[in-house]
């Protein structure tokens, strides 16, 4: 299993990444919120879901709505069903009062956002899936105002082979973005960060919550948080935040490749997990949790468009 999202991003045995399945997801302007996808195989090129009608004549001078990419931390997974996107909870493009998403604080401050949005994430997705899901989301909205990435969490590998991978990664990003500067000029594109960092303060208060966590996240891999006797290895914790800065400094040296790309400059690196932001699987974030990411990336998002 592999334990993902904010400050619990651990490989323990076999990669799975951000978990769960989820396939692309559209809000269309006619339409009630989307319902999730219950697909385990869906690809950004082979999302059912709903979809708004585009423009005939885009005007590429006037970007307008919000679109985003990257694996299940963005598609609103954790707050339903186990493996299950919910896209009405993304803390990027939910419609979800609760959760008050960048999407509805950009429809407040932009009223002709609504409805203007499409999520094209889906779970266990990599930084090689970026361009595709680019594609599919630039067909439900040509002109977006904001493109979100979210990607790293299954590019890591903890096995030694990470920084071999960092140029190839890099390629990723950078022709996803390379493909919404093309549509969208004027429009802005913001790569997060990984939320969190490893702490030992949380990870303490999670084996106190749910004793059977210290053996899920035990073994002998540099990235393991506990070693086969259950003790706490700092050393490992240490070797795992190395690597996420590693894909963070080569994602941000790709954004600066494009005056249009900015990143979220260590905000979300600066979040501090909490027990009550998880889903029970420990693995993604409930509707608090999204809610908190809405709030903790929204001063970035309203920097970005001069809000």
């Amino acid at each position: 299993m592999r334990i993902r999202t904010s400050m619990l991003v651990a490989l323990v045995g076999v990669l799975a990444g951000c978990g769960g399945s989820g396939s692309g997801l559209t809000v269309a302007p006619s339409s009630a919120p989307p319902t999730a996808s219950a697909s385990s195989t869906a690809s950004p090129s082979t999302a059912t879901a709903s979809s708004p009608e585009p423009l005939l004549t885009p005007d590429r001078s006037k970007p307008v709505g919000l679109i985003a990419m990257g694996h299940s931390g963005i598609t609103g997974e954790g707050t339903g069903a186990p493996g299950q996107a919910v896209p009405e909870d993304s803390w990027a493009t939910g419609t979800a009062p609760e959760v008050n998403s960048v999407y509805l604080r950009m429809v407040g401050e932009s009223p002709e956002t609504e409805s203007h949005v499409a999520n094209a994430g889906h779970g266990a997705a990599s930084a090689s899936e970026l361009a595709g899901m680019a594609d599919q989301a630039l067909r439900d909205v040509p002109v977006p105002a904001l493109s979100i990435i979210q990607t790293i969490d299954n590019d890591i590998q903890c096995d030694g082979s990470d920084s071999a991978r960092m140029d190839a990664f890099g390629d990723s990003v950078r022709i996803a973005i390379q493909k919404v500067v093309d549509a969208s000029p004027n429009g802005h594109v913001l790569v997060v960060g990984q939320l969190g960092r490893p702490r030992a303060a949380f990870l303490d208060q999670l084996v106190a919550k749910d004793p059977s966590q210290r053996d899920a996240l035990s073994g002998t891999g540099p990235c393991d948080f506990f070693d086969p006797s259950g003790e706490l290895n700092k050393e490992h914790l240490a070797n795992l935040t190395a690597i996420i800065e590693a894909f963070e400094a080569e994602q941000a040296k790709v954004c600066a490749e494009f005056t249009q790309c900015t990143t979220d400059g260590g905000v979300r690196a600066a979040y501090v997990d909490t027990l009550a932001n998880f889903s029970p699987d420990w693995n993604h974030l409930n509707v608090h949790g999204q809610a908190a990411e809405a709030e903790l990336i929204w001063p970035v998002v309203q920097k970005i468009l001069g809000q």
